[in-house]
C-alpha cells in the first residue's frame, strides 16, 4: 500500500514537472493557459480567461486607476490557486501594451509578483510580434508557405511576415480594440460618422508601415486574438462568410452595426457581451488594415501569443535561438572585439563556478546572462571611449533585442554599466529584493573579470585563474595572490585593491592576501 502511494506521488511530481504554464496580461483579457510537453508540441490541459479591460483602465496620467488594479490582482490570485505545485521555471508571465505604458507599471508589478511568485516580464511590441509568429508558424501545416501574420490586440496591433518559422518583418502599431473603441464608441452608440472615423484614424496610424509590408509579399493571410476570433464568429453567425474573412463581408458588417446603433441590439450569441464591448473598434481596425495593406482574405487561426510563450518554454522553437542570434547581431553590428570579449567571458565563466553554491546563483540562466553581458560590456566603444560603460548600457536599454524582455535587457543594461568605474547603490535599489542581490553579486563577477584582463593581452597560461586562488563566502569575496604574480602583474594586482573600496560600497568585501612562497 506504501509502495502504491509513492508511486502515486512519484507520478504527480513528475505530471507537474512536464506542466507548463502561460500567462499573457492583454489589454483587454488576461488569460492562462497550461500545458503538458508532448511529442513535438504541447496538450493543453486547463485554460483560464478573464476580461479585466486593463487597457480601459489608465487614467489621463497613464496610470493605473485603483478599481482596474484590484480587479487585475483578484484574477492573479484565481490563477496562482491554480498553478500551486507547478515549477515557477514552467511559468511564463508576460505583459503587454497597457503595461508597457502604465506610468504605475512598477507597483502593480511588485504587487502582482507576491501572488504569483513570479514576476510579470514587460516585452516590447516587436517581440510580441515575433511570440505570435512563431505560435501561428508551428501550428500550420505548410510550413514553406510565406504568410502575413495580424493580431489585433486590446492597446496594440502585430503585424508579421516571414517564411517557415523565421519572422523577417515585424511591426507593433500602436491602436487596438480597448482603446479604439474607448475613443469613438466609449458610450456604445455606434453611427457612420463614428466608423468612419475609427477606420481613417486606424489608416493614418497604418500608413508609415504600408508600403514595407506591401512590398514585401505573402502567400496567406492569418489572423489570431479575440478581435480575428469574434470577427469569424460573427461573420459566420450572420451567415456573411463561413469564417473566413473578407473585406466585403466586414463592409456588410460594418453597415449592420450601424444601422443597429448598439451591439447589445444584435442579439448574437458566438461571442461574449465583454468581448462585444469592444467589437466595434476591433472590427474598425480589421477594416483599416485590409484596405491599407490590400489583403483579400483572412483565415482565423486559433493560437496566439500564449501558445507561442509555451512553445518558448518547453523548446520545441529553440532551434531558432533568438536570443544568441540577437547578442551576434549586436557583436557584428558594433563591431566588438571578440577575442578580448572571449577572454573576459572565460574567466567570468570560471569565477562564476567557484562562487556559484555559497552565493545561490543559477548555474543556467545567471551564467548566460553574465556571458552576455561579458560578451557586450565593450559595445559603448562604437560611441566614444569615454564613458563607454555609460554609452553601452544606453544601447542595450534602447536596441530592439529580439528575445529579450525589457527586465533581461534591463539586467544586461546594468551588468555594462557598472563593470568598470564607480558603482550606484541607488541604481540595484530599484530592483526587487531577489533581483537586486543577484545582480550585484554578478556585477562584482564581471568587474573583477574585466580587471583581470586590462592589459587586454592574453596571458601565457589559459586564464589569470591558475595563478590567482578564489573563496567565496557569503557577501565575501578572498584572493589569494603569490609574491611573484604580484611582482609580475603590478597592474591587475593595484586595481584589485583598488576594487575592495568600490564593492564595499554594494556590502560585498573583498580580501586580497599575498602567500608566502
Amino acid at each position: 500500500m506504501q509502495a502504491q502511494q509513492s508511486d502515486n506521488q512519484l507520478s504527480a511530481q513528475n505530471s507537474q514537472t512536464n506542466t507548463f504554464a502561460a500567462i499573457d496580461l492583454g489589454s483587454n483579457s488576461f488569460h492562462m493557459v497550461m500545458a503538458e510537453a508532448e511529442g513535438d508540441g504541447f496538450r493543453v490541459v486547463d485554460s483560464m480567461r478573464s476580461p479585466v479591460r486593463l487597457g480601459a483602465g489608465l487614467d489621463a496620467e497613464k496610470k493605473l486607476n485603483a478599481p482596474t488594479r484590484e480587479r487585475a490582482l483578484d484574477t492573479l490570485s484565481r490563477f496562482a490557486e491554480r498553478l500551486r505545485g507547478v515549477p515557477r521555471k514552467n511559468i511564463s508571465v508576460v505583459g503587454t501594451n497597457t503595461l508597457r505604458r502604465a506610468k504605475n507599471s512598477k507597483g502593480f508589478i511588485n504587487d502582482a509578483y507576491e501572488i504569483l511568485e513570479k514576476r510579470i516580464e514587460i516585452i516590447s511590441g516587436r517581440e510580441e510580434a515575433r511570440l505570435i509568429y512563431g505560435s501561428v508558424a508551428h501550428t500550420l501545416p505548410n510550413k514553406s508557405q510565406r504568410r502575413l501574420v495580424l493580431d489585433i490586440g486590446g492597446g496594440s496591433t502585430e503585424l508579421v511576415v516571414g517564411d517557415n518559422e523565421i519572422p523577417d518583418l515585424m511591426e507593433s502599431i500602436n491602436i487596438g480594440c480597448v482603446s479604439a473603441s474607448e475613443a469613438w464608441f466609449g458610450d456604445n452608440k455606434i453611427d457612420t460618422w463614428r466608423f468612419k472615423g475609427a477606420i481613417v484614424h486606424a489608416e493614418l496610424e497604418l500608413q508609415p508601415v504600408a508600403s514595407a509590408f506591401i512590398n514585401s509579399g505573402w502567400d496567406e493571410v492569418i489572423g489570431c486574438s479575440g478581435t480575428l476570433k469574434a470577427a469569424s464568429r460573427i461573420l459566420a453567425e450572420l451567415s456573411l462568410t463561413d469564417g473566413d474573412i473578407t473585406l466585403s463581408a466586414l463592409k456588410k458588417l460594418q453597415k449592420i452595426l450601424v444601422k443597429s446603433g448598439n451591439v447589445d441590439k444584435l442579439g448574437l450569441e458566438s461571442v461574449g457581451r465583454d468581448r462585444l464591448q469592444v467589437i466595434a473598434g476591433g472590427i474598425a481596425i480589421l477594416i483599416a488594415i485590409m484596405k491599407t495593406l490590400k489583403i483579400k482574405q483572412i483565415t482565423v487561426s486559433q493560437v496566439a501569443l500564449r501558445e507561442g510563450l509555451l512553445f518558448e518554454m518547453i523548446g520545441k522553437a529553440r532551434h531558432i535561438n533568438f536570443q544568441k542570434q540577437t547578442i551576434n547581431n549586436l557583436i557584428k553590428l558594433y563591431r566588438i572585439d571578440t577575442t578580448h570579449a572571449d577572454r573576459v567571458a572565460d574567466t567570468a565563466t570560471r569565477l562564476f563556478k567557484k562562487a556559484c553554491k555559497n552565493w545561490k546563483l543559477d548555474p543556467e540562466g545567471d551564467l548566460t546572462l553574465l556571458c552576455w553581458a561579458c560578451q557586450l560590456h565593450e559595445i559603448g566603444m562604437s560611441v566614444a571611449h569615454s564613458q563607454y560603460h555609460k554609452h553601452g548600457a544606453y544601447l542595450l536599454e534602447n536596441s530592439d533585442m529580439l528575445g529579450f524582455t525589457r527586465a533581461e535587457q534591463a539586467a544586461l543594461a546594468l551588468l555594462v554599466r557598472f563593470h568598470r568605474r564607480k558603482l550606484d547603490r541607488e541604481a540595484y535599489q530599484q530592483l526587487p529584493k531577489s533581483d537586486r542581490e543577484r545582480l550585484i553579486m554578478l556585477t562584482a563577477l564581471i568587474r573583477i573579470a574585466t580587471l583581470l584582463h586590462r592589459s587586454r593581452q592574453a596571458t601565457r597560461k589559459a586564464s589569470e585563474l591558475d595563478e590567482l586562488s578564489f573563496s567565496f563566502k557569503s557577501g565575501r569575496i578572498e584572493v589569494s595572490v603569490s609574491e611573484e604574480w604580484q611582482e609580475t602583474h603590478p597592474l591587475s594586482s593595484a586595481v584589485l585593491q583598488d576594487e575592495a573600496k568600490h564593492l564595499k560600497n554594494m556590502e560585498i568585501e573583498l580580501g586580497v592576501s599575498i602567500a608566502k612562497s
